[in-house]
Formats: structure tokens, sequence, C-alpha cells
């Protein structure tokens, strides 16, 4: 059982465990244990967003890896799916990103990847807690095989920059006349996504751009979409496309003002090519799964998490993935979401048809609440008073929607999720489970 890696790697307060200078020397330890031990060229990547604690553990880290012989490649101010592409590309042994993603700039954490750009899974995970929580300190290494740290940044971004726009054969003049919105949320992807869509002939109107190290994701991104909602209506955009704060997720704005979340971007994708299977979470919508049945197309759902999607498509032969948040994974592009990328692939797919994106809502979500429920003891969901209510609230579905009760990977909560036709049945049945978890937890 993982006590210190949640669902996307180690996340937390800044300063304090886990996410604390102690942590990152004993994580660099772990790491060379299990990954770089017996590699005297041992190259690690390390990218890391806007936050304010960013530098610090960015310093910490290095100098923990110099010490045990490992050189650093320091890529900068990057976002996450620049770490994954990059660690392959470069023949690097392991990235890391300093982030906590689409949390506030006071949280912070930091997600590992191999030298395919896969996120570690839990068994590697596992292993590396195992290391940390009975650290011995790895053997001294002598002065002259300490590591180097090379700052790589430029050579970073205008790698990503070009890995993105390279990608595509936009016809200018499909673009040169469309207005946009662009919400960067203050974070990785600031002065990033501006410059690649500016590159593609759109007229960009950017927001949240200016990062400060204490406004990523504040009031603005994929977690405050009102703030692109409104500029798109304000502007009379074509479109508004938002991201978080590391940004692998994304999410699009009708030129209405009305959202289209990761399952309804995966809808559409799914129209680019023949697919057999699309690979989602537990969490997505019941309404995009008859959407893609009524297409012969199977949805596959795997555990929150976009590395539990990577892991699938890995060995399946699903192309695309992702989850109603907004993380979108394109095996062929990355084994790991790609906001920007998943993002103008939709919008490429939008214009070559001469389509708004009002025009491609593809199908209609089916009604959903959800509540989080702050306990003391996760596993209260156990417990044989929650299991009974789950099971007899899971009857009033009559087979015609879906219920998840899931304790939350980072934060000490029971995340509840009902779907079906009524929204009346679904508040009724949230609300008994919601009781029953209180209960359990007095």
């Amino acid at each position: 059982m993982k006590n210190l890696f949640g669902t996307d790697g180690i996340r937390g307060i800044a300063n304090e465990y886990p996410v604390n200078i102690d942590i990152c020397i004993k994580l660099a330890n772990a790491i060379y244990l299990e990954f770089l031990k017996d590699n005297p060229s041992a190259i690690v990547l390390i990218g890391k967003d806007t936050r304010l604690s960013g530098d610090m553990l960015e310093h910490a880290i290095s100098a923990a890896f110099c010490s045990l012989g490992v050189s650093v490649k320091l890529l900068g101010v990057i976002p996450t799916p620049c770490v994954s592409i990059l660690v392959k590309e470069w023949k690097a042994d392991l990235g890391l990103m300093i982030s906590a993603s689409h949390n506030p700039y006071y949280d912070n954490g930091i997600k590992l990847f191999d030298h395919e750009g896969m996120k570690l899974n839990d068994q590697r995970e596992s292993k590396l807690e195992d290391l940390i929580f009975n650290f011995e300190q790895s053997e001294k290494i002598p002065s002259k095989k300490i590591g180097k740290v090379f700052d790589c940044s430029q050579e970073a971004k205008v790698s990503y920059i070009q890995n993105v726009e390279n990608s595509f054969a936009f016809n200018i003049n499909l673009s040169k006349s469309k207005k946009i919105v662009i919400d960067s949320a203050n974070g990785a992807l600031s002065n990033i996504a501006s410059v690649v869509f500016e590159h593609f002939g759109f007229n960009v109107i950017s927001l949240s751009e200016a990062p400060t190290g204490i406004n990523i994701n504040d009031g603005c991104g994929v977690m405050h979409p009102d703030h692109l909602q409104n500029a798109v209506t304000k502007f009379k955009a074509d479109f508004g496309i938002a991201f978080d704060g590391d940004g692998d997720r994304v999410l699009i704005c009708d030129e209405n003002g009305q959202l289209l979340n990761g399952d309804e971007l995966l809808a559409i994708l799914s129209l680019l090519d023949n697919h057999s299977e699309i690979v989602a979470t537990i969490m997505s919508n019941f309404g995009f799964e008859k959407y893609l049945n009524s297409r012969n197309i199977k949805l596959i759902r795997t555990n929150v998490g976009d590395r539990y999607i990577s892991e699938y498509m890995k060995n399946h032969e699903a192309e695309i993935g992702g989850e109603t948040s907004g993380h979108i994974v394109i095996k062929s592009h990355a084994p790991t979401g790609d906001g920007l990328f998943s993002g103008l692939s939709v919008v490429l797919f939008a214009l070559e048809h001469n389509l708004k994106f009002s025009q491609l809502h593809l199908f209609k979500p089916y009604p959903t609440v959800n509540v989080n429920v702050r306990i003391k003891n996760k596993s209260v969901i156990h417990s044989s008073l929650v299991s009974e209510t789950i099971q007899n609230c899971e009857k009033d579905l009559n087979g015609e929607g879906r219920l998840i009760v899931r304790p939350s990977g980072t934060e000490p909560l029971i995340r509840i999720s009902a779907e079906g036709e009524e929204k009346s049945t679904l508040e009724k049945i949230v609300n008994e489970i919601k009781k029953s978890i209180e209960n359990a937890d007095k």
C-alpha cells in the first residue's frame, strides 16, 4: 500500500512533508538505487512549472543527484509533456517534473518518467517508497565523480515548440481569420501556447500569461473556465482554449461560451480515424460511453490518472485516451497528456471540416451529481455500513447510469459521483452515501 505517491506522483504543500528538502534528498537516493546505481554516466532531466517553490525543489533534488554522481539537465519552466518527450528523445535515464498540476501555488509535487517517457507504475513507486522510508545513504561518491548540472532550458523550450509545430500541416487560409482566446493559467504554457497558435495564423487574445510564482491556476485555466468563457463571448471569438498549470490538460470553449470537456474532446478525436476502442477512466460520462457504443467503439475504463490510461494504451491497440478533466493522451505523439498538442488536434479537425465548435457537442451527457466528503480515515469506504448503502443505491439506477465512490489520491476525501437519467434520484443517492460515510467515520 503506497503512502507517499498519490494519483500523479508526490504532492502536497511546498516546504512541508512530503514536499520538502528531506524528501528530495531521499527520493534522489531511492531513484539512484533503483535505476541508476550501475550507470556511471547517468543523466536525469528536471522540468518545473511556474510555482514559487519550484526553484527550491529543483536545486535540492539536483544537488542530491550530483552528490550521487548523477548529472542533471535542467529544462527550466516547461510543460509536463515536454519532460516525457525529451527524456526519450535525448536518451536520458529518467525525467522529473516539479509541479502540482492544477493545484494552487502553495502546493507542489514531483512526477517521475522512465527512460521511455512513461510515468512510473504502482510497483515502481512502491519500491521507491520502501527505499525512502527505509533510507540508507548510498556509498560516498569521490569528488572527481560528482555529477554536473547543465542549463538546457532554452533548448528544451525550442525543442518542444518545434515538436508541436512540426506535427501539423495547417492550411493558414483556414486559420488566419479566426479570433481565439487562450488561457495559459499563468503556468508552464505561458508564452508558449500563444506563440504556437500565432505561428499557425490565429488572431490570439491571451489570458493569464504573466506568472508571478503565486498566481498559477488562480481564478484561471481549466480550474476556472468561466474566465475563458466570459472572454470568448466578450470578444466574440471563434473559440477559446484553456490549459492547467503544467500544460497536460486542456478544455475548449465554443463560440457561444459553452465548454467541451475531456469526454467531448475525445469524441471529436474519435472521428479522425477508425477506432475499435478508446481509453478513459471510471469518471467518464455514461452518455459518452453510449455515444461510442452507437459507433461500435468500445470504451475501456481505467483508474483515475492519465498514467493508467497510458499503461493500457502501451500494451493494446488503442491510439487515444483521456480523462473528463482534459488529460488527453495521443499515443503517436507522447505517452502522457499534452494539452497543447491535443487542443491543436481538435482545432485542426474543426477547421478542416469547416465546423464551429458549437456543432461539435456530439452527445448529451447524463446528469451527474458529485460530492466530496472530508474524512479522517479513508478506510471507512470499506466498512459494512458504506458498502451496504452503495449496493442499495446502485439498484436505484436500474442499469441506466453509474455510481462511483472512491478515495481521493491527493486529499483526505471520499469522492462520490452518480450519473443517471433523473437528477433528483442522483441527489438522493449521493446524500445517502454521504451520510453513511460520515457516520462510519465518527
